[in-house]
């Protein structure tokens, strides 16, 4: 009995009681963050946007105004992981088949070198202020953003996915046209020809996870850009589905059924060089419904050909633009399809699809109500 009781006060009294003081201060449940956390740090309003709270995991570093809140966050970050290593702010190409878009902030980007795998901070006019790991150009871009006051995003962002072997340059002239009817746009860059369709989608999902501010999100693809979308959306448990609305998507000649010039060469050494990956990806026996199914919301196809049965390229069978042959454009289940007489390459720039893809964004069809 004596050695039971003295046994219990001997692990009574080697129990530390910790000091009020070193308690590490917690969120209270009244806040919530309206965008996600930057390097393991979140800075969280209350119902009346009145009241901020900067936090580092759970502990809670400061209450105050956003602007106090935000400022500590920029010297945090800086202490911590500084701006990247020394940096000449020069003008780049934007990435082309080298870079893969990371992040994405009202033109600004965060890319990673396919190869070195390192990463640089790039601005809308594609100059580099920053480079080094993730975290440095992470952190140099929230400096940025908060000094110089970067406008908050749209609620409605619409990505643009190139084809392969392209860039995002060639959406210009229907970035112009969405902008203006107040969408936010990215023209996102992924190294069609380096990676293979899932690893395109990973990045692509990587990214979303990253976007800040935006409620819903929707997708106009070229080519192969539109099996990069349907690839992604195949995904199971990305943070992004819980975050954002998906919106409408709109597939410009995508291989829809795969490609039969790309079942052609899919052998020939120069095209598996020159193609990549991807190029074995986009064959006809590459692009399978089990594995790319038909997105979950609505779609609409515009295909390109001569409005005839032998199309721009004598080597397809049927009508073509002179690369995927307008059979090989068809999903089912699209809410919308359009013919245009044009070819493959710049379909994008063509007056007729300009509008009819953002009358598709905003009303889900590719016509103007009553035409």
């Amino acid at each position: 009995m004596r050695i039971g009781l003295l046994f219990i006060f001997f692990c009574v009294s080697s129990c530390q009681v910790p000091d009020p003081q070193s308690i590490p201060k917690m969120s209270s449940p009244e806040f919530s963050s309206p965008r996600p956390s930057v390097l393991g740090h979140s800075i969280l309003s209350d119902s009346s946007g009145e009241r901020f709270q900067l936090l580092e995991g759970e502990e809670l570093l400061l209450e105050g105004t956003l602007e106090e809140c935000e400022q500590k966050l920029a010297e945090r970050l800086f202490q911590r992981y500084g701006e990247g290593r020394p940096n000449l702010p020069l003008p780049t190409l934007g990435g082309l088949q080298l870079w893969a878009d990371v992040f994405w902030r009202g033109g600004w980007r965060i890319q990673e070198h396919v190869y070195a795998g390192y990463f640089r901070l790039i601005s809308p006019d594609r100059v580099r202020h920053a480079w080094g790991t993730w975290e440095e150009c992470r952190s140099a871009f929230e400096g940025i953003r908060i000094s110089e006051n970067l406008p908050e995003a749209s609620e409605r962002l619409v990505i643009f996915l190139h084809g392969l072997g392209r860039a995002g340059g060639s959406f210009a002239s229907m970035q112009e046209k969405l902008e203006v009817s107040g969408f936010d746009v990215a023209t996102l860059v992924y190294p069609s020809t380096r990676r293979s369709l899932d690893e395109h989608a990973q990045q692509l999902a990587h990214l979303l996870d990253r976007v800040e501010g935006v409620l819903e999100v929707s997708f106009v693809t070229h080519s192969l850009g539109g099996l990069v979308v349907r690839t992604l959306l195949a995904r199971q448990g990305d943070a992004w589905r819980t975050r954002l609305r998906l919106g409408r998507i709109v597939m410009l000649a995508p291989p829809s059924q795969g490609s039969a010039v790309a079942e052609t060469l899919k052998d020939f050494m120069p095209f598996e060089w020159l193609a990549g990956p991807s190029g074995q990806d986009v064959t006809a026996s590459g692009v399978e419904a089990e594995r790319i199914p038909v997105p979950p919301c609505e779609f609409g196809v515009i295909a390109g050909g001569k409005n005839d049965d032998r199309g721009w390229n004598p080597l397809l069978v049927g009508d073509d633009d002179g690369v995927v042959t307008v059979e090989e454009t068809r999903l089912p289940g699209a809410t919308d399809f359009l013919l245009v007489e044009r070819a493959h390459t710049f379909i994008m720039r063509a007056p007729e699809v300009v509008e009819a893809t953002r009358n598709f964004l905003l009303a889900g069809i590719f016509s103007k109500s009553g035409e």
